[in-house]
């Protein structure tokens, strides 16, 4: 994953940029994620490794999603 689109993910997992897929399975992940992050800053790389294995897995969301979030 581009460093770029790494800082922006982690942006919006921190709350600091706003993002809504149209894809439900991703938009739940982000959630989901974000209040991991809540609750402890620490686990960012934990929730970046789980966003990226499900981006790995989901090649279709990927490649539109971080076109979008590289667009932010």
């Amino acid at each position: 994953m581009e460093d770029n689109i790494r800082g922006k993910l982690e942006k919006i997992l921190r709350g600091e940029l706003k993002y809504t897929s149209m894809n439900l399975a991703f938009n739940m992940l982000i959630t989901k994620l974000k209040k991991k992050v809540q609750a402890d800053p620490g686990s960012m790389d934990a929730c970046m490794k789980e966003m990226e294995e499900f981006l790995s897995k989901y090649t279709i969301v990927a490649k539109v999603d971080l076109a979008n979030i590289a667009a932010l």
